[in-house]
């Protein structure tokens, strides 16, 4: 198996498109390039090698699952059966995006397209070789649908009822530090957490907080952690928007998820810096199973998981171009 593959829409003579690099290890996102004309420009962060996600500690780029962001105390019960996985984020007595064993740290089978716009990356788990119950069979589909959008296809299937939910962790930067960034978020409400970063229960609205996005504002001395509610205007919604006034880059993202985790990097360390990058993590709430506000995150037998995220890349002046894809379903 390939250690890195790449996907392309560059073309010539013009020189414009994206080349997505992707690791079988956790489907992870390498790279983004954005080629307009003579500038090439790294959007995404990531390690110099291969081999350096061995022992990253920081989820980068990788798909994150099967359930991602936080389980109070590593708990959840299914039809009054309880389940318990091995405790990862110690200082807070949670588990954290799948747990020791989760995706991040699985190596998935790849297949390309023969055009090299697309690749699948599948992978199958045994009932509790996780701790997550279900024969599982998971699909992570990475596809450049235009010249400047990936398109992110997260599909899975269950024996027994389990829970499930996937989302990217890249850290996105269009060129410059983060406090330069402004993000605009189509939510306005956001999910209460207490000391853990665990939910409480309670949905408060953005407005007058320090977490009211619903208009651009700088990310300078913001420190994010957070999961919003989106604003549900679509089958595919327009969940968020970055963008970089120094580089003219504006990053679009749309998904079919209910909620956006936003996670600005304070706890990144060498090699990175602090607030190196941002996620835009679009999945399901945290915390689902043990929390009774939220959609239920729970897979049935003979139910198809499937969501959907797309990142759009283009000029801020190109601003207010419409989504065409509210079609969306969970047809394969």
């Amino acid at each position: 198996m390939a250690s890195q593959y790449d996907i392309s829409t560059k073309t010539q003579p013009d020189n414009v498109g994206l080349t997505v690099s992707l690791l079988p290890r956790g489907a992870s996102i390498a790279g983004i390039s954005l080629h307009r004309g003579d500038v090439e420009r790294e959007v995404v962060l990531g390690y110099p090698s291969a081999t350096d996600y061995v022992s990253d500690p920081f989820y980068m780029g990788s798909t994150v699952g099967p359930v991602a962001n936080r389980l109070r105390n590593g708990r959840f019960s299914i039809a009054g059966e309880s389940f318990a996985i091995d405790i990862n984020e110690i200082e807070r007595s949670n588990v954290l995006h799948g747990g020791r064993n989760g995706l991040h740290q699985r190596g998935f089978q790849a297949s390309t397209s023969r055009d090299h716009r697309s690749i699948e990356f599948s992978l199958t788990l045994s009932h509790l070789e996780d701790g997550f119950p279900g024969d599982r069979t998971l699909t992570v589909r990475y596809t450049l649908t235009d010249t400047l959008s990936l398109q992110i296809d997260f599909i899975a299937k269950s024996d027994r009822t389990t829970i499930m939910n996937l989302a990217n962790h890249a850290y996105f930067n269009l060129g410059g530090a983060l406090s330069d960034h402004e993000l605009k978020v189509n939510a306005d409400m956001f999910s209460e957490v207490d000391e853990r970063l665990l939910p409480t229960g309670a949905l408060h609205s953005v407005i007058e907080s320090p977490l009211d996005f619903m208009d651009w504002r700088r990310l300078d001395g913001v420190a994010i952690d957070q999961s919003f509610v989106l604003n549900a205007d679509s089958a595919l919604r327009h969940a968020a928007s970055l963008r970089l006034a120094s580089s003219d880059l504006q990053l679009d993202l749309f998904t079919s998820q209910p909620a956006l985790q936003i996670y600005t990097g304070d706890g990144l360390s060498a090699p990175f810096q602090p607030r190196a990058g941002v996620c835009l993590e679009a999945q399901g709430f945290p915390d689902a199973p043990n929390d009774t506000v939220a959609p239920t995150i729970e897979l049935a037998p003979g139910q198809l998981y499937h969501q959907r995220t797309v990142y759009r890349f283009g000029h801020i002046t190109e601003t207010g171009i419409p989504f065409a894809d509210a079609t969306f379903t969970d047809a394969t």
